[in-house]
Formats: C-alpha cells, structure tokens, sequence
C-alpha cells in the first residue's frame, strides 16, 4: 500500500539561512541571528517545537535556502485516516512513547522583551 503524503510549504523572501547553519536551525535555542538589530528577540525554541510536533505525527521537515534570497520550509505528514476514537488512541500513545521528553523552561527564559 503506497502512502499518500500531505505537504505543506512556507516560503519566505527574507534574509536567508547560511549553507552550514540549515541543519542546527531545527535545535533548541538555537538562533542564527543573534545580533541585536533583530526587532524582537526569540528564544530559538519554535522550530524545534515545530520539528517535534511533526515528527510525533511521522512526518518529516526540511528547509531550503539561499543567502540573501529566502528560505522554503517543507513539511510532510502521513495522510492517515483513523477509523475509530480507539484507533486514533493506539495511533498516538504509539508514536509518543518514544518522542516525548519534558522540558522544564521559565516563561522568563523565552521571551525578555520590552515594549516601549
């Protein structure tokens, strides 16, 4: 049986990601910009909470970009159809068994912004 995959794509024409910082960009608080010309300062924890999230459901996230021009985020998502609430339970405690890990982060941690 082949699946079928539902893909989602966000694309931007910002700034870009460097080549060699693509594949820590997906790791928590990690930033690429950490200057402070950035308008607001993020904690570098979305995409990784983007990346869990999508691989507790089995699919997969990738990014392309080039320096300058933009980046390109492509998510792919099994296309299942659960038949019964039963089933949807056995299909979601089976992939977070193994994926889930707590964090415990202070709300301060996150976000140190001031509003003017």
């Amino acid at each position: 049986e082949m699946n079928n995959y539902i893909i989602i794509k966000v694309k931007d024409n910002g700034i870009g990601i460097p080549e060699d910082k693509q594949r820590t960009i997906f790791d928590r608080f990690i930033q690429v910009d950490k200057s402070t010309s950035r308008g607001r300062e993020g904690s570098g924890i979305g995409l990784s909470l983007v990346k869990s999230l999508v691989e507790m459901h089995n699919g997969i996230i990738d990014v392309i970009s080039e320096l300058g021009k933009g980046s390109e985020f492509i998510i792919e998502l099994p296309d299942v159809t659960v038949k019964s609430d039963q089933e949807c339970a056995n299909y979601s405690s089976s992939n977070l068994v193994d994926k889930t890990e707590v964090v415990r982060i202070e709300f301060s941690d996150i976000y140190t912004m001031e509003y003017k």
